[in-house]
């Protein structure tokens, strides 16, 4: 995150993101990985912030007008953490 902390607004120490993991500050730039916050949620394992991939790849292929379905196996699979509710900081989504 060093390299690209300057198109990131921060709070508490950690960048501030929309709800699909997009800079707040610069549109298009979404940040994935175990530094990704929510609140108080923490994607601290990759199991769990991997979930957050087709998060990402949802918001972009609405952006481009492309059909998101292809997508519909990935939250089959329980990989399309889409919905933070079922989370908690143990990291057991």
């Amino acid at each position: 995150m060093k390299q690209i902390a300057p198109l990131f607004d921060w709070s508490e120490g950690y960048a501030a993101l929309t709800e699909n993991d997009e800079s707040t500050l610069i549109p298009g730039l979404f940040v994935s990985g175990p530094s990704v916050r929510h609140g108080d949620l923490i994607f601290c394992f990759i199991y769990k912030f991997r979930q957050r991939f087709a998060v990402i790849a949802n918001a972009i292929a609405y952006r481009l007008g492309l059909d998101p379905s292809p997508l519909d196996a990935y939250r089959q699979a329980g990989l399309f953490l889409d919905d933070l509710s079922c989370c908690d900081n143990d990291c057991i989504c």
